[in-house]
């Protein structure tokens, strides 16, 4: 995913605001506060800085998506309506 370092060497307003940052980097992780690069996270709507070493367990975390979760639900009343209609024949 891509992250913020070229805008970092392209515009110098972002440059100024990241001068506390070593170079190669464009922030700081919020996790361990560690030099990493800001881009969107990979199974939320919204954006943070990560290290490498954070980032990797990012990606390899499962996402849980809406669908999925609606999905299962609706499995789950399925097998509801399928043992009551078993239990009122019985």
């Amino acid at each position: 995913m891509p992250c913020y370092c070229q805008e970092r060497l392209n515009n110098p307003k972002v440059a100024e605001l990241m001068k506390d940052i070593p170079e190669g980097f464009c922030g700081l992780c919020d996790i361990c506060d560690r030099p990493g690069h800001t881009r969107a996270h990979p199974n939320l709507p919204t954006s943070g800085a990560w290290c490498d070493e954070h980032w990797k367990e990012l990606l390899a975390r499962p996402s849980i998506t809406i669908d999925s979760i609606l999905k299962t639900i609706i499995i789950a009343i399925s097998f509801v309506m399928i043992a009551l209609a078993i239990y009122r024949l019985i």
